[in-house]
């Protein structure tokens, strides 16, 4: 085994795997849920928390075309913010997604009842992490062309659901028997918000949650070919497929459903489907929600094994998952790790499915959250040392520098926050700071006793280096060295 990875992703295949990690089982069956609590404005709220995601994501872009490494953004914390940054941000990202996937798998097997009643759930479970740990052993390419596949049946489904729903609203459903629904589901009950701020805004903390998972196009822009070109294509199209899906979706859902009756009967695909009178729509909404969760976990597997490769090749984790297989240019340890923490996560769900769910789903939103609050303070850290030390690099520049990357930052900071004062949520954040303050915990106690860390060896070097955050100090030594370091990682 080695250390490098292969380049084996194309642009469709970014744009796809960070799609595949944005649309989940949530999207299909959860999207009521978030009309009913901030009623037919929601869509305001899908805009502001995607203009949000918009300035993540080209910030992100831009460190990433300057320096396409292994573990992304973790290494942009490390170097950038400080060592201790880059390891809790790994992580408690890497938690994160074992999280996701626990619960995607529980839901797929959940499903596989409609056709299988009565038959032992954890068979599914089994055989479904069997077949994504196989297809991420297999090789780089492989696993982009599953997720390009799988999260092509969820994106032709949200267009399928988006095109009746129209159909409805402007009365071509006449020849099913369905008449024009018109405009009134909009501005009527209530008006946009008829739950008031608190309940457009509740609705905003549920719909940063939805786009979680973008990042992970930065994840695989170390396994990328020709970076430069088709890490800032991709995240275009990912940036308009999102907004264009999620939004679009969402405003034929206030449309076609009133908002007081979204979340309560099920899911709001089937119901719309089923309006139209197209038959089976129950049981190709199943093929559809296994689908999704298969591909979520598909790029819950992918991103995970790739960050604890990283964490691993900077001494921040076991040196074995640093390997590469040099056949299939895969970190096959890494994988393996990853898969196995799954089945403890789904075992949590079986033994306690209501408090396994509160902790795991507490954690995973905390983890998003503040990966994306670290990616751009980072980035306001990034931009003016390489402009100062490798002006060439700066091949992409994300726009509205520095002011959009702080309005970010003061954005998903206010979010995180008021998480303690939403009923049900509370216990999502204290779930949160708990594993960051375990995972704070751990490197603080590594530093301190190297010789007594279990053959973890973190590397020698520096505070945390917030004066140079602050513009206290000019770029030191090592960081003018930065990109010669990350290349060699």
């Amino acid at each position: 085994m080695k250390n490098s990875l292969k380049r084996g992703l194309g642009s469709r295949h970014l744009s796809m795997i960070s799609i595949g990690g944005v649309i989940g089982v949530g999207m299909f069956l959860g999207s009521g849920e978030t009309v009913r609590l901030g009623g037919p404005g929601v869509v305001i709220s899908y805009l502001i928390g995607g203009a949000v995601m918009m300035i993540v994501m080209l910030a992100l872009a831009e460190m990433s075309v300057a320096y396409p490494v292994p573990g992304s953004f973790r290494v942009y914390a490390s170097q950038y913010l400080g060592p201790f940054f880059g390891f809790v941000t790994g992580w408690v990202y890497w938690l994160s997604w074992i999280g996701i996937m626990a619960a995607e798998i529980v839901a797929a097997t959940v499903y596989m009842e409609y056709w299988f009643p009565g038959a032992p759930n954890w068979v599914f479970g089994a055989l479904f992490a069997t077949l994504m740990t196989v297809t991420n052993l297999m090789s780089v390419r492989s696993f982009g062309e599953f997720e390009f596949w799988f999260s092509m049946v969820k994106v032709l489904a949200i267009v399928g659901f988006i095109l009746v729903g129209i159909a409805a609203i402007v009365g071509l459903g006449a020849r099913f028997g369905v008449p024009r629904i018109g405009l009134s589901n909009y501005l009527g009950r209530g008006g946009l918000f008829p739950n008031g701020p608190q309940g457009a805004f509740l609705a905003m903390v549920m719909v940063m949650l939805a786009y979680g998972g973008t990042e992970v196009i930065g994840i695989a822009a170390a396994e990328t070919r020709d970076p430069e070109r088709n890490i800032p294509l991709a995240m275009r199209g990912v940036l308009l497929r999102t907004l264009i899906l999620y939004v679009g979706s969402v405003a034929v859902l206030v449309g076609v459903i009133p908002w007081t009756e979204a979340g309560l009967t099920g899911s709001p695909f089937v119901r719309v489907f089923s309006l139209m009178g197209l038959r089976g729509s129950a049981t190709l909404m199943n093929v559809v929600v296994i689908t999704a969760a298969l591909s979520s976990m598909n790029s819950g597997l992918y991103t995970s094994s790739r960050m604890l490769h990283s964490l691993s090749l900077q001494g921040m984790a076991p040196v074995r998952f640093s390997l590469v297989d040099a056949r299939t240019g895969v970190p096959s340890p890494a994988v393996l790790a990853s898969t196995a923490s799954l089945y403890l996560g789904v075992a949590a769900y079986y033994l306690s499915p209501h408090g396994a769910f509160l902790f795991i789903a507490g954690v995973s939103a905390f983890g998003f959250f503040f990966s994306w609050i670290v990616i751009v303070l980072s980035h306001l850290r990034f931009r003016s040392v390489v402009e100062a030390t490798e002006p060439e690099r700066l091949r992409f520049k994300a726009p509205g520098y520095p002011y959009a990357s702080m309005l970010a930052a003061v954005f998903i900071g206010a979010v995180t926050i008021s998480l303690w004062f939403i009923p049900g949520q509370r216990e999502g954040l204290l779930a949160g700071l708990a594993v960051l303050g375990a995972v704070s915990a751990w490197y603080w106690v590594s530093r301190i006793v190297r010789g007594a860390a279990p053959r973890f060896s973190l590397r020698p070097a520096e505070a945390l280096r917030l004066s140079l955050y602050f513009g206290f100090d000019s770029a030191p030594e090592d960081e003018r060295g930065a990109g010669r370091d990350r290349e060699g990682t």
